[in-house]
């Protein structure tokens, strides 16, 4: 059976709870429902809506939902954070559910499974908790049944034949009708027999005799208006089962009741017509009525006053019991009155019949309160108009925001690309100059560029703002939609395996692609991710333009999962290597560079982009498909029942369908196709070895046209840097534009001015304005380097190009810069080992001083000033446990010192600006002379000694030189003499920084030297 689309239900009920908000004023959260009722059919799943306004979570409310005919069982009751149905009614066990999940954000909805007859009627949303004056709604149930007609031959009447329609298991009653194969509705003969069996059901016969016509068809129609449910069934009369007829006697008859008989049949057409027209304005009016008397319940029990009168009225046309007209006669309230009025009309055979009749009896007796109502709504729907409007043009603001912030990020993520390959620069400046989006200058910048490329990368250079990139975006589109668009449909293409696997965000990726075709369908819900991409990708191949629907699809990616889409990049530029190498030699691999585990994954990866990529060649040309299935069901990558569905397949071809479909189901479809792809290659190797060379055919047709392009580019580097030259130089410009033009790179117009120019500059200058004015310069200018390297070779010769030198040269300054990298990598690693004998030295020197310290008996020793300074006298360095006199190994003197290229003498350091002489550095505040200081120093090595030891131990290896180490504290003036020999321009931080960065440089162009050397 059809089900009734709720999408409409739920969006009239929105825009309802958003007005009744509005209107109330209050922000206190209030149970609203939807305006209409929900309409179903019997065995349907439906959804009753409810929720809070504004958004509340109800998580820990009570949620009591009940029907207006049960007093005291529930249909579903939530509490305590869970659902509780003691008291719930036996006939909605187990058929009632709520949205668990969906509560936090408000959404109390009850959902009721396999819906009978007996369900209609209406039911009420209550949140008892809720401190606000509206804690309940209540919430109307339609639900019909219909059944399929069938149609039967009874027999023979005077010259035609008697046909019957009989249809069962109809609610509400429907209408019959016969139609010929022209849609004319036919006379039936006589009213239709119905019949209503114990379970409510209608069943309805009509039977209509019909004459031979050419085609001999009829239509049988069932039509039910208030659930819009209609059927039909056609029937074909042989013709031999009509009557033979009398020819002669039959024209006669015709002739002479034609007249009669159109008369008559044409007033009891229209007359049928009519009363069937007046019946369902009749029922419509009715429904209308009802729909009022529902929407307005609540206001109509708190403002009707003649409850009484009213229902003695529908007492006496039958429409409610007596029992129910003397409860309402003996009520109190009008309020006790209204409630039992309502719960008579909901119990009603025919509600909406019964609900219109108290209507029509309410705008006789108080009209006042349905006038109020009346303009209420129109309030209502005037709110209602301005609402969506509104919704809808922040929605159409909010989209323009995000198509600008997606082609931003499009352009941004492709900006080397889209410099190669774009070609109209030129007309994509000019629209944005037209729109003031680059200034004047940027814009014949851009014009006077001689290739392509310049032109891009100077366009690139005036794109800033975000709404500049996205007008360039959309020009570009429009301009070279391929370039665009194939970006993004390769992209999706190509990762296919990988997005299943990744991406997380699929059904706002659905609500923007495919709104009504997924994420409308209730199933989506109870896939997983990875089946929703499947599903998603099955889609786009479906799509009409599947190329611009992928590229959309990779735009939505760059704004919703970028981490994917940067991630799948660094998968491309290994792949791309990997692959290159695949193609010409399957024993050099680069995988070596990676530990085991990363070589494996990345084996893995190479060879599932193989299998997706040649998905359809393989399924053509792959013949043992059932063999491979059976190894990867040995090894359980396949399920038992995929590989006996495979096995039992026909066709190599269905065999291959199931077992790619068996591959991306997998849990793990990388793993599963990298094995699918090993197998293969073990049991038709010939399939993988034609396809490597098709993908070798390919690479290397790529390759010569990016050469032919790279060809060109220098060929019109060349033309525009000596572009002054060239017109000096050249005199055959005649006969250059001539071969332009026979190649139709240059116009008539342009070859006629050259030939007529008097001087061979002039023709030069037409020439090169014919160049850059053509609408592919970098070709035209390419095709003019070639012709004048063969009518004119000595003029290129005099500029001194050789292209055939370039490639020499690159590898000659590249083994050069290897070889001065080697050096700088030694060299630090010889400052690395002077390092650590520094630090060894500086721990030694520690461990020195703090023997000298202490006392032999580990007491450390008191002296006085006096007994200090008499042991300072004698103490040299040379006295330190292990320490020799002289310079060490590898260590200079203080004259050699002086002696080294670069370095100042002390005279020459006196003299610099801004040196202080020793005995202006006495002069200085604060600042002890030799004699003072004196009486402080004890014997050995002191602080400020080891400070230097570790700065001379640090500077030595840092800035690569080394500093004497003092062999005790001197006076001023013999320290001073002492250290003069070691001041000098030496090296500095900035060298040290200056190391570093080499230090750094050396590492990557070492990578880089490797993976080159590996790819050549």
């Amino acid at each position: 059976m059809k089900t009734f689309p709720t999408s409409a239900v739920w969006c009239l009920g929105i825009l309802f709870i958003s007005v009744s908000l509005i209107t109330t004023g209050s922000s206190e959260v209030q149970v609203v429902g939807p305006a209409d009722p929900v309409d179903a059919l019997a065995g349907d799943d439906i959804i009753l809506p409810c929720s809070l306004k504004p958004k509340a979570s109800a998580e820990t409310m009570i949620v009591r939902w009940t029907r207006l005919n049960l007093t005291t069982e529930n249909v579903h009751l939530y509490r305590d954070g869970r659902d509780s149905n003691e008291d719930q009614s036996p006939s909605y066990r187990g058929r009632t559910s709520m949205f668990n999940e969906e509560l936090k954000n408000g959404n109390v909805s009850l959902k009721l499974t396999r819906v009978t007859l007996s369900d209609a009627g209406s039911y009420m949303c209550f949140i008892p908790t809720l401190t606000s004056q509206v804690k309940e709604t209540t919430v109307q149930l339609l639900v019909g049944a219909v059944s399929q007609p069938v149609t039967s031959i009874i027999g023979t009447k005077g010259g035609g034949v008697v046909l019957k329609c009989e249809s069962g298991g109809w609610f509400p009653e429907p209408e019959m009708e016969w139609l010929d194969s022209s849609g004319t509705i036919l006379p039936a003969d006589g009213p239709p027999e119905r019949h209503r069996d114990p379970e409510g059901l209608y069943t309805v016969r009509r039977h209509v005799t019909v004459n031979q016509t050419d085609t001999n068809r009829f239509t049988c129609r069932v039509n039910q208006t208030e659930i819009n449910h209609l059927k039909e069934t056609e029937i074909h009369v042989p013709d031999d089962v009509f009557p033979k007829s009398h020819v002669g006697l039959i024209v006669g008859l015709l002739a002479a009741a034609v007249v009669v008989l159109t008369a008559s049949a044409g007033g009891v057409y229209w007359w049928r017509k009519h009363m069937k027209e007046k019946e369902q304005r009749q029922r419509l009016e009715e429904r209308r009525d009802a729909l009022f008397v529902t929407r307005h319940k609540d206001h109509l029990i708190h403002m009707v006053s003649k409850g009484k009168s009213i229902a003695s009225e529908l007492h006496q046309k039958d429409l409610i019991p007596d029992e129910m007209n003397s409860q309402i006669s003996a009520a109190r309230t009008s309020q006790d009155q209204m409630r039992l009025l309502f719960l008579a009309l909901e119990e009603a055979e025919d509600t909406t019949r019964v609900k219109s009749a108290f209507y029509r009896i309410l705008l006789d007796l108080e009209p006042d309160v349905v006038k109020d109502l009346e303009e209420q709504r129109q309030r209502l729907e005037e709110l209602q108009k301005k609402i969506i409007k509104d919704l809808e043009e922040r929605v159409k603001d909010y989209k323009l925001e995000q198509e600008k912030r997606r082609d931003v990020l499009f352009v941004d993520r492709h900006k080397d690309h889209l410099i190669q390959r774009v070609s109209k620069g030129k007309s994509i400046a000019s629209e944005l100059h037209q729109k003031d989006l680059i200034p004047d200058e940027m814009n014949s910048q851009i014009s006077a560029a001689g290739t392509s490329q310049d032109q891009m990368r100077l366009l690139f250079k005036a794109l800033g703002r975000k709404k500049v990139k996205s007008d360039f975006y959309r020009i570009l589109l429009d301009l070279e939609p391929d370039v665009v668009i194939e970006v993004g449909a390769s992209f999706v293409d190509d990762h296919k395996d990988q997005l299943i696997q990744k991406v997380t965000q699929v059904k706002p990726i659905m609500y923007e692609l495919f709104y009504e075709e997924l994420y409308g369908n209730i199933k989506i819900n109870q896939m997983n991710r990875q089946e929703q991409m499947r599903l998603l990708y099955e889609a786009l191949e479906e799509a009409e333009d599947t190329r611009r629907v992928k590229s959309d699809f990779y735009r939505i990616l760059l704004d919703l999962e970028p981490d994917v889409v940067k991630d799948l990049d660094i998968y491309d530029d290994y792949f791309g290597l990997f692959n290159l190498i695949d193609i010409y030699d399957d024993d050099i691999s680069l995988f070596n560079l990676f530990e085991e585990e990363q070589r494996q994954r990345w084996e893995e990866l190479r060879d599932a982009q193989f299998v997706t990529r040649h998905k359809d060649h393989l399924i053509q040309n792959v013949s043992k498909g059932k063999s491979i299935a059976s190894e990867l069901h040995q090894k359980d990558l396949i399920p038992d029942e995929m590989n006996s569905q495979i096995s039992a397949a026909r066709t190599s071809q269905d065999q291959m369908r199931l077992l790619f479909k068996a591959l991306e189901e997998a849990e793990n479809t990388t793993r599963v196709k990298s094995t699918f792809y090993r197998i293969l290659l073990d049991l038709e190797p010939d399939v993988v070895k034609d396809l490597k060379k098709e993908q070798r055919q390919r690479w290397e047709e790529r390759e010569k046209k990016r050469r032919e392009e790279l060809e060109e580019q220098s060929d019109a580097q060349f033309v525009n840097k000596h572009k002054d030259h060239l017109i000096q130089m050249v005199s055959k410009g005649e006969s250059i534009a001539s071969e332009l033009h026979q190649k139709d790179l240059i116009p008539d117009e342009m070859n006629s001015q050259i030939s007529a120019a008097g001087t061979s500059q002039d023709q030069m200058r037409l020439l090169f304005k014919a160049l850059e004015e053509a609408e592919d310069t970098t070709r035209v200018k390419s095709t003019f380097y070639k012709i004048l390297l063969d009518l004119e070779p000595d003029v290129v010769k005099d500029l001194n190009v050789n292209k055939m030198k370039a490639p020499k040269k690159l590898r000659k300054e590249n083994e050069k810069l290897r070889k001065e990298n080697e050096k700088l990598r030694k060299e630090n690693e010889k400052l690395r080992k002077e390092n650590d004998e520094l630090k060894e030295k500086l721990r030694k020197a520690e461990e020195t001083n703090q023997s000298l310290s202490t006392s032999p008996g580990g007491q450390q020793k008191t002296q006085t000033p006096s007994q200090k300074s008499e042991g300072i006298e004698g103490m040299e360095m040379e006295s330190l446990p292990g320490r020799k006199s002289g310079p060490g190994p590898g260590r200079k003197s203080a004259p050699e010192m002086e002696s080294l290229p670069g370095r100042k003498s002390a005279p020459e350091m006196e003299s610099l600006p801004g040196r202080k002489s020793a005995p202006e550095m006495e002069s200085l505040p604060g600042r002890k002379s030799a004699p003072e200081m004196k009486p402080l120093l004890a014997a050995g090595p002191q602080k400020e000694d080891l400070y230097d030891l570790e700065r001379g131990g640090r500077d030595t290896t840092e800035f690569n030189y080394r500093e004497t180490i003092p062999s005790g504290r001197k006076s001023g003036p013999e320290k001073e003499m002492e250290m003069k020999p070691l001041l000098g321009p030496g090296p500095q931080k900035d060298d040290l920084d200056e190391l570093e960065r080499e230090e750094e440089l050396l590492q990557n162009l070492t990578m880089c030297y490797r993976v080159t050397i590996e790819r050549l």
